[in-house]
């Protein structure tokens, strides 16, 4: 059985045979188990960037799920519950729950829809605007941290080669596999 090295921060190769992969037909099969177990170690690791204590005013508390609505809404604002959910792909009372505590604490603000008076729209408060942008520059040292030694061509390389990567997965959901890719 042959194992592919591993890419970043693995603990052990991932053996890559005929076993362990799925959809064999698929001509990059042996790159995806090592290529997902590590994008998994990668998402962890970015999950366990906690919300900084120092972003937050006394008594305030966001957690990994409320930076990522408040994210969302600042892009999509003004937004509709039903749409944010939507979008998020989470139950519609899920990303209730999360509102009405953002909204507790100030960092979005609610108002009624002109054009349907039952809903209401979601957009950042100042203080959800500023600590917005608080957390995100913490998160943004960290990760600056774990780049240091890099160069600008390799930074680079790994944006562009992440966009690429989403824009893929986007396709793959759309399609089903092995449609629509070669």
């Amino acid at each position: 059985m042959a194992t592919i090295t591993p890419i970043i921060g693995a603990d052990h190769p991932t053996p890559v045979g005929p076993s362990t992969q799925a959809g064999a037909d698929h001509p990059n099969c042996g790159v995806s188990a090592e290529l997902e177990r590590t994008l998994t170690s990668v998402a962890r690791a970015i999950l366990r960037l906690d919300v900084p204590k120092s972003a937050l005013a006394e008594g305030e508390s966001i957690d990994r799920a409320g930076y990522w609505l408040l994210l969302r809404v600042s892009r999509e604002a003004p937004v509709r519950l039903s749409d944010l959910a939507e979008q998020v792909e989470l139950d519609l009372s899920t990303v209730s729950r999360q509102m009405r505590d953002l909204v507790t604490c100030g960092l979005i603000e609610k108002v009624p829809d002109p054009n349907d008076g039952r809903a209401s729209l979601l957009s950042l408060s100042e203080r959800g605007r500023a600590v917005l942008a608080s957390v995100s520059e913490a998160r943004r040292r960290a990760l600056a941290k774990a780049i240091v030694g890099w160069s600008d061509d390799e930074r680079n390389a790994l944006a562009a080669g992440l966009l690429r990567l989403e824009a893929g997965l986007l396709g793959a959901k759309e399609a089903p596999f092995g449609e629509g890719t070669s």
